[in-house]
């Protein structure tokens, strides 16, 4: 598995195209295409290149919260900007990226920017074959325990909005702990896309049924083809007595798959090294063979010396790393190497003991060169004679600066927003969870502000999407400079920011920090060579008066936000418990902020 996920490249296995529209397709048709096609997400596109993405649940979202979709297009409702991958990344890249940024598409675009497909985890287990569950763990390891049911008489709108509000594919219609059937995406696409009446049909008129179960104590491999054979995505799990046990879903399944890939890895590196120590055993005769092997190494520096450090071999590799030539440095001691004596002196006269114990010595290693830091994971193990006496060692060092490069952009994407470099909602959400749990400790308080610019959809419509992302990324830097660094800002998406305030004395606090924005904003910001005026509307919600816990947190001050645009706009409202949610009658798209 670790090979194949490493050789495949994402351009050889995209075998459908994706399914495009464009940013004013109306809200009615790009549903009814979803459901004719049967397919889990749209992307928008403008010359050929993405500029959003809805998925289904996207719109399991809209239809919990009552948003109309009549004569409104896509745009307002689509996730943007969309997060690309080029289709020369490796199938593991693209896998590693899929778990780190908790999402299910990901749209492949060509050098020019231009969409060429969708990869899905589908298109993941799809490539990779029932084969590679065989060893996976039981199906109790990876399933979801808290199984959303509802009761069969209930409305379908009801449902859809616990699906909605826990972020979650599908609910359970059950009577006691028996599944009866299951409303899922594609169905919430399939019944909005024929007009019906969410609020009159009950989740019995419109679930799925049988539901399709496997017995708890399967395997992961019996679930993956239980769920390719019938061609669906979610598989329920029941005891012996048909009692609801838990579920497991496609992304459960490639969750799955990181432990097999950890496993596989490890033998192919055990493998490799035997191939190392074989040849280290051979390196002092320093055959034509073998130093052709050697010098051929473009990103591994070998140094071997025998008992007493003294340098046997030196390829072209380490010539560069340490500003010697092979002449200059074959008879001298390895401990007179300048470089070698700044990293690792006093750990290479404990060589011998190391090696005779572990077999082997690992380091770290940072070098400076030309002025900049390169990174290398250092190796050094035993060359034993013939009588399996040690006769000398052999240092490898490989450079590892790019992948540590490689490493710190996934990590930097799949935290931070790609147009304001703002934390976004996976990011927020941990810091949340860290501020809430110091106010607990402390005491204190915590402060959210949702934050929503005022007809920001007219400048988009009037001045363009550039000059639209030039005030986005001007609103960012100046809500910046207005936080402490002791709080968070982020971008949801759209137009949407949000402020998180730790360690607040008052619910004051928050009122304070919306008057310094509003006031702030009064200043025009630049924005593609010319001054632009934008108002605010923000809504406050406090730990612990509020709530305790992310979700209801965002929730209340997003509900709070649209009370302030409601009462005029350019202001800011704070929640009370006073003031009903918004259901049918907000106005909002439904995730313009996350991508799935």
């Amino acid at each position: 598995m670790g090979a194949s996920m490493h050789r495949v490249k994402i351009g050889q296995m995209i075998t459908r195209q994706a399914i495009t529209v464009t940013p004013d397709t109306p809200m009615v048709e790009a549903v009814a295409v979803m459901a004719q096609r049967r397919i889990s997400c749209l992307v928008v596109v403008g010359d050929e290149r993405p500029v959003g993405i809805f998925t289904e649940r996207d719109l399991v979202k809209c239809a919990g919260y009552g948003v109309s979709f009549a004569g409104r297009p896509i745009r307002e409702f689509m996730t943007s900007p969309v997060v690309t991958i080029p289709g020369s990344l490796s199938l593991y890249e693209a896998y590693n990226l899929l778990l780190t940024n908790g999402i299910r598409h990901h749209v492949v675009v060509d050098r020019g920017g231009k969409v060429v497909g969708v990869l899905s985890q589908s298109a993941i287990i799809e490539h990779l074959g029932l084969e590679y569950f065989v060893e996976l763990r039981k199906i109790e390891q990876i399933m979801s325990r808290g199984v959303v049911t509802v009761a069969a008489g209930r409305p379908v709108r009801e449902a859809l909005a616990r699906m909605a509000g826990g972020r979650i594919s599908c609910v359970v219609a059950a009577q006691g702990d028996r599944p009866e059937g299951i409303l899922t995406e594609r169905d919430a696409t399939r019944l909005v896309a024929a007009g019906a009446d969410l609020d009159q049909l009950s989740l019995a008129e419109a679930m799925t049924r049988p539901v399709r179960t496997v017995a708890a104590g399967s395997t992961v491999e019996s679930a993956a083809m239980t769920m390719k054979r019938h061609g669906i995505r979610r598989v329920l799990v029941v005891d012996d007595s048909g009692r609801i046990a838990g579920i497991v879903t496609q992304s459960d399944v490639v969750k799955g798959l990181e432990v097999q890939y950890v496993d596989s890895l490890k033998r192919s590196l055990n493998n490799k090294e035997d191939i190392l120590r074989e040849t280290a055993k051979e390196l002092l005769d320093k055959s034509v063979y073998l130093d052709g092997i050697l010098r051929s190494s473009v990103d591994l520096a070998i140094v071997a010396t025998d008992i007493d450090y003294r340098i046997k071999y030196f390829n072209p590799v380490a010539e560069k790393l340490f500003n010697y030539s092979a002449e200059e440095a074959i008879g001298r001691s390895a401990l007179e190497l300048h470089a070698v004596r700044l990293s690792v002196p006093v750990r290479l006269l404990k060589v011998r003991e190391i090696v005779l114990k572990r077999g082997e010595y690992r380091f770290p290693l940072k070098i400076e060169l030309e002025g900049s830091p390169r990174f290398y994971d250092g190796r050094v193990t035993g060359i034993r004679d013939r009588l399996n006496r040690l006769a000398g060692f052999v240092m490898m060092l490989r450079d590892v600066t790019e992948r540590r490069r490689r490493q710190e952009e996934i990590r930097h994407l799949a935290y931070h927003d790609a147009l304001t470099g703002l934390p976004n909602r996976v990011l927020l959400v941990d810091r949340i969870a860290q501020a809430l749990s110091r106010a607990g400790r402390n005491a204190s308080r915590c402060a959210l502000l949702m934050l929503d610019l005022d007809n920001f959809k007219e400048i988009n419509d009037t001045l363009g999407h550039g000059v639209g992302d030039s005030l986005l990324q001007a609103v960012s830097t100046r809500l910046r400079e207005l936080a402490r660094k002791s709080d968070t800002v982020c971008r949801m998406g759209g137009d949407e920011f949000v402020l998180l305030l730790s360690g607040c004395v008052s619910r004051e606090d928050g009122d304070l920090v919306a008057g310094k924005i509003l006031s702030a904003f009064r200043h025009p910001f630049a924005c593609a060579g010319r001054p632009l005026r934008v108002t605010a509307s923000i809504g406050i919600a406090v730990y612990p008066e509020d709530g305790a816990d992310e979700e209801t947190l965002l929730r209340k001050a997003d509900i709070a936000m649209y009370r302030a645009k409601e009462d005029g706009r350019n202001a800011f409202r704070r929640w009370t418990a006073a003031e009903p949610p918004i259901l049918g009658e907000q106005k909002r798209p439904a995730t313009k902020g996350r991508q799935h």
